[in-house]
């Protein structure tokens, strides 16, 4: 049941990305096309539950018994980014198409606080080691699901004539304050 629980706290009640404004940069970014929102979000969400195993490994194992808490920041930035240099390297060995669309979007994907907003959540909610796991892959794909919403969300502006002063932006941020409204409709659910 906790489980459960986790996985829906973290794609819908706690979505990093419209109730925690985690990397909410992306809407403007990552949701233009939905082949970008899928790339991004993927790279987002699988570097996110390999980087925070990592680092919850790093935490559970060294740093808690050594007593050096106060570096998880540090030493998550630097495993974090070694991993995003990691992924370019191996897609540029895969194919050259691969490589030129992943390196595209690994700057934007190594300042998202997604990542490392993710592995301090469960650090500071003390979860298990397996929660953890479910909660940063839960978190990743809450954080793909809402790139798609606002891809479908842009498709439809593309077809509205707004006033001239909310064109652009302007309405991506009013509609990104009501989908965060719809999203806290969730609060309330228990089991």
């Amino acid at each position: 049941m906790e489980s459960i629980l986790i996985v829906i706290s973290a794609l819908l009640v706690d979505n990093f990305l419209l109730t925690k404004l985690f990397g909410i940069e992306s809407i403007f970014v990552a949701s233009e096309k939905p082949s970008h929102a899928a790339l991004y979000g993927g790279l987002v969400t699988g570097i996110t539950v390999v980087s925070g195993t990592l680092i919850l490994a790093l935490y559970n194992g060294i740093l808690v018994k050594t007593e050096m808490t106060s570096v998880v920041t540090f030493a998550s930035v630097i495993i974090i980014n070694t991993l995003i240099c990691a992924v370019q390297l191996l897609s540029a060995r895969v194919s050259k198409k691969a490589h030129s669309a992943v390196e595209a979007t690994l700057p934007m994907v190594s300042g998202n606080c997604v990542i490392l907003g993710a592995v301090l959540l469960c650090i500071e909610q003390s979860l298990s080691f397996g929660m953890s796991v479910l909660f940063l892959l839960s978190a990743g794909i809450g954080f793909t699901f809402t790139l798609f919403v606002f891809c479908s969300v842009q498709k439809r502006l593309e077809n509205t004539l707004p006033a001239e002063s909310f064109r652009g932006i302007p309405i991506l941020l009013v509609s990104a304050g009501l989908a965060a409204m719809a999203f806290s409709g969730f609060y309330g659910i228990s089991f």
